[in-house]
């Protein structure tokens, strides 16, 4: 109640009055089915999922090298257990940039993931130029990106995402609420539909064909949902490759990938992942 007292009173935060009562809570998964069709479209890529799972394992001796993030002294360095970045997330950013070399890797919302991808930029040798899209980083990333956008994503001059071509990574870790004039609305309404083919996506805290879980439900995130319809309207356009919750929650999936938590550095790490990885197919 404290809190919540804090927060409507704190300047620093927005209210939101509903004139209609919702029940936020899971709709799927977390004890109940998941959603039946998004759950059939996203089972249909299980052997790039395998594929790119036996990648990550043969990356296994450099994702080792990273320590629990209360261990670590250099501030430069990924971590586990960071609070923001899951272990299995951690895993697909290292895998999927040493696979896919892109030439440009943007992030819109930076911190532990810029760490993870500047790695894998420097111990695969990789001619990648990080840009870092972020008002208000949440870590001391300047240093790791070829160039800093110090605003807010939906103030910027969005022509440079039109212009990323195959291969290239656009990694959006934003607020997760679709709001008027907010970050992830000009996200879907503005750039997922004109990205170029071959351009590879990723969005954060996705939990499809679950729902999001019940402490998300109380932030009113709802980015899941604008993906989701996506997903939908057009499963082939927008191809998922990897998403990191249903590996973690499928026995098959995760029972391949397990070798790679086989090692004291990983001991207490998060397994599962909420990074969502798709590709634009036409």
């Amino acid at each position: 109640m404290i809190k919540e007292l804090y927060r409507f009173l704190n300047p620093k935060f927005q209210t939101f009055f509903s004139e209609y009562k919702v029940d936020m809570k899971p709709r799927y998964g977390h004890g109940l089915p998941p959603h039946k069709e998004l759950y059939a479209i996203v089972n249909t890529h299980r052997t790039t999922y395998q594929d790119l799972i036996a990648k990550a394992l043969s990356y296994k001796e450099q994702i080792w090298e990273i320590k629990d993030l209360k261990e670590e002294t250099d501030s430069k360095k990924p971590g586990w257990n960071n609070g923001f970045l899951p272990g299995l997330d951690i895993v697909a950013i290292y895998t999927l940039m040493a696979e896919l070399k892109p030439k440009k890797y943007v992030e819109i919302g930076s911190g532990n993931s810029t760490k993870v991808a500047y790695k894998a930029k420097q111990e695969q040798n990789l001619n990648t130029e990080i840009i870092s899209i972020d008002p208000m980083p949440r870590a001391e990333i300047d240093v790791l990106a070829d160039k800093v956008i110090r605003e807010p994503f939906e103030n910027i001059d969005l022509k440079m995402l039109e212009e990323l071509e195959a291969g290239d990574i656009l990694f959006v870790d934003n607020s997760h609420r679709i709001l008027p004039n907010s970050d992830a609305m000009v996200f879907f309404m503005e750039i997922l539909p004109r990205l170029k083919k071959g351009v590879i996506v990723h969005v954060h805290d996705i939990y499809i064909p679950y729902d999001y879980p019940q402490f998300m439900c109380d932030r009113f995130y709802s980015e899941q949902y604008g993906l989701s319809f996506y997903l939908l309207a057009n499963p082939k356009k927008f191809e998922t490759i990897f998403p990191n919750y249903f590996i973690s929650e499928d026995k098959e999936l995760a029972q391949q990938l397990a070798p790679i938590w086989e090692h004291p550095n990983l001991k207490e790490v998060e397994k599962h992942g909420g990074s969502y990885w798709l590709r634009i197919a036409e």
